[in-house]
């Protein structure tokens, strides 16, 4: 499969450094999605790379506390706050944000597959729940904090979308999924116009093994799966100053990040890592 940069699915030596060195030193986060699956990766690798609080956001509190006990353990000198929520429920989030403040990074991680067969068999209000969650959901958290956040500060809001949105691959049953998501990653591309100050970034994570990755019935990807440690890395890295330059950019987590640095002025002059359509002239 042609790829933009090298691709990897195992944590490698330049990722490993650029975090271990600790970017992210003093800086808070709030993680949706954080109490299973990817979410959790993202957390322990966020913790690791410096974050000195984290707000875990989650529906299950049981499962969160339980999330919460365990890092707390793992990473003495975070300090990690739970908070049970719909992330459709604007009143709760924005009661979050006032309780634990407007953190310097956001992780959009919570999402919904909600395909259960072809088109046709859909039963659309189910299929509608995709959109609630991906697009709805997730801007009411992003509004909600660009509320809560002082102006002009700086931040980074990173969301989890994923391959399917560009890919030309056949993926029959994945029409609510993958067009919510399209949808999800091209209001943060528009958004970032409107703040300058925050980056805006959409993630594919991987191919990392979830409950969430099962529910999709895609097989094993040729070169095996992504170790869910080296995509916690690279949202990591993409929180830290060295990624600024990918902005509002679409990127995949196993991507080589040296190969992506040296690229950076290419990325930049030839907008690249866009949903937009290659050949028209840019702006009007």
């Amino acid at each position: 499969m042609a790829s933009f940069a090298t691709t990897h699915v195992k944590p490698y030596e330049a990722l490993t450094k650029a975090v271990a060195a600790n970017p992210l030193t003093g800086k808070s986060a709030l993680i949706t999605g954080a109490g299973r699956g990817v979410g959790e990766h993202i957390t322990r690798e966020l913790a690791a790379a410096g974050v000195s609080r984290i707000a875990l956001v989650g529906r299950d509190l049981e499962r969160l506390n339980k999330t919460k006990k365990n890092f707390q353990e793992a990473f003495p000198k975070t300090t990690f706050e739970a908070f049970s929520a719909d992330i459709t429920d604007e009143a709760k989030i924005a009661s979050i944000f006032k309780e634990f403040g407007a953190p310097d990074i956001v992780i959009n991680n919570a999402g919904h597959f909600p395909d259960e067969g072809p088109f046709i068999k859909e039963d659309l209000k189910s299929w509608w729940k995709g959109f609630e969650i991906n697009i709805l959901g997730t801007a009411i958290v992003t509004q909600q904090f660009l509320r809560a956040k002082p102006e002009g500060k700086s931040a980074t809001v990173i969301s989890l979308s994923t391959i399917g949105i560009h890919m030309r691959f056949p993926l029959p049953g994945w029409s609510g999924y993958a067009t919510s998501k399209m949808g999800q990653a091209r209001v943060f591309e528009l958004l970032r116009f409107e703040h300058p100050e925050v980056r805006f970034i959409n993630v594919h994570p991987g191919s990392v093994e979830t409950d969430g990755y099962a529910k999709t019935g895609l097989p094993a990807p040729p070169n095996g799966m992504t170790d869910g440690k080296l995509t916690g890395q690279f949202f990591a890295w993409l929180a830290s100053d060295e990624a600024e330059f990918l902005s509002g950019r679409f990127v995949w987590a196993d991507w080589d990040v040296d190969e992506l640095k040296a690229k950076k002025e290419q990325i930049i002059n030839d907008d690249l890592l866009l949903t937009t359509i290659d050949g028209l002239v840019k702006g009007f």
